[in-house]
């Protein structure tokens, strides 16, 4: 297998040699290529506040950071094409090493990092593509979220031969995550992430990676009964090996979602929406309690006069938590923002709750600025079993704990039609949690976090 991977990387390679050495052809080809990219950057501020067993009191970090991606893909060639993209993050001001430990899996981190450069091939309604790539697919997903946007490396093959059905296949044995800290570098050191056989497990890894050896998905997505979407996906990732592992295991997972959005006249929409998620593990990942299951629903009016509204319920299995997918990018109905759908969504015997309302201020002739308030509530039973689903003993994860959640943030998007292509965002976040422990001691934790946050995209290809 590492032989394969090794001529994979070298076709890619030698393929994109070959290009730039070949007739005018080629040279049209790069000429005619897209070249844009973003400028951002973001300040984050959170207070942590813990109460109670093993109690740390009042804690505050900030971090703030500017960031560069630039992407190029050659015009067509023969079915051919190459694709680059660059990521680079930077630090400006001195960072407290309290920061850099809270921060160091999301903001705290520069460097750059090539996370795409992939050789694609396209005939007909097929698209195949080989190298490292951004790949966001229902359950293998990189998140956009943060300072890196999360990559993979391997093969991914798309097909819509098919009327109204899409279905994709894929092989990686690489990923990018947000942070050399997150790639399992030591805590706090700030270094720009790299390609490695490691990756996040939505649910199980928390926000360090683990060892693996291969990643398998494929999803079949169709749309041909009126409104409705249905998607049916599976994962498989092979060899797992957390650090405190005595030994791999291999893990498969699951999906099943329906998507139905009728519109009532001119006037609204109505959304339903329901969703299955379930995971399964063997070898040294059994003692962990990851064979969970997830169901979601949700309703939701849309485009009443700008206004919004939707109420989403995620449950899960007693005694077994999900591991929700490959990568940050797969989420829960229920999921709030900047916290994500890991925090607690998907822990064993965890029901939660989820109302947003929001409003787009188009409606009264402020085009670009969108608005939404979130409220999230979780309760969850005592975890059953005889074993520990996280070795950490964490209140939640731990046999005979639990714990209850309460949230709610606020988000405000506005992008202005007069500058095309800037951006600005506003997000904050409210978190109380009450853990519950076996020996009766009860602990108490509030983490409020704020984003302002700033973008512009830009296009140069001179179209």
């Amino acid at each position: 297998m590492k032989l394969i991977k090794l001529s994979l990387a070298a076709a890619v390679c030698a393929c994109v040699a070959s290009s730039l050495s070949a007739a005018d052809s080629v040279a049209e080809a790069i000429t005619n290529g897209k070249f844009g990219g973003t400028v951002k950057t973001t300040y984050a501020s959170k207070t942590v506040d813990n109460r109670g067993e093993a109690a740390t009191g009042d804690n505050d970090y900030e971090a703030f950071g500017v960031g560069l991606e630039l992407g190029y893909v050659t015009d067509p060639l023969y079915g051919f094409r190459i694709g680059l993209t660059g990521q680079g993050w930077l630090m400006p001001y001195h960072v407290g090493s309290s920061n850099k430990t809270a921060y160091d899996k999301e903001w705290y981190t520069k460097g750059a990092v090539l996370s795409e450069l992939y050789l694609g091939y396209g005939i007909g309604n097929t698209d195949i593509k080989a190298g490292r790539q951004y790949v966001v697919t229902p359950l293998v997903a990189g998140n956009y979220t943060r300072a890196f946007k999360e990559a993979f490396e391997g093969v991914a093959i798309s097909n819509k031969d098919i009327p109204d059905t899409t279905w994709w296949g894929g092989w990686f044995y690489k990923f990018q995550g947000r942070s050399k800290t997150a790639m399992g570098a030591p805590a706090g050191e700030g270094k720009a992430p790299l390609f490695k056989d490691r990756v996040i497990l939505g649910n199980m890894t928390g926000p360090v990676t683990v060892k693996f050896e291969n990643i398998f998905s494929a999803y079949i997505q169709n749309k041909s009964l009126p409104y409705t979407t249905l998607t049916g996906a599976y994962a498989a990732v092979t060899d797992v090996k957390p650090a405190n592992a005595l030994k791999d295991g291999d893990v498969s997972l699951y999906l099943a979602e329906a998507n139905v959005k009728v519109p009532v006249g001119e006037v609204l929409k109505l959304g339903f929406d329901l969703n299955y998620k379930g995971s399964r593990v063997d070898g040294g990942l059994e003692p962990r309690r990851l064979d969970g299951d997830m169901f979601g629903a949700r309703v939701s009016v849309s485009e009443f006069f700008g206004f919004g509204l939707s109420y989403a319920y995620t449950t899960v299995s007693d005694d077994d938590a999900v591991i929700l997918g490959v990568g940050n990018g797969p989420g829960s109905y229920t999921a709030l923002p900047i916290r994500g759908p890991f925090v607690f969504t998907g822990y064993a015997g965890m029901d939660t709750h989820k109302v947003v309302l929001d409003y787009n201020f188009g409606a009264i002739g402020l085009d670009g600025f969108k608005t939404a308030l979130h409220y999230v509530k979780g309760d969850q039973d005592r975890v059953g079993g005889t074993n520990n689903i996280n070795a950490s003993g964490a209140a939640g994860q731990a046999v005979g704990t639990s714990m209850d959640v309460e949230g709610w943030a606020i988000t405000a998007n506005y992008a202005p039609k007069a500058v095309k292509g800037l951006s600005l965002g506003v997000t904050y976040t409210a978190l109380e949690r009450s853990d519950h422990y076996a020996s009766g001691v009860n602990r108490n934790f509030d983490e409020n976090e704020i984003w302002l946050q700033a973008a512009y995209k830009f296009d140069l290809s001179g179209d």
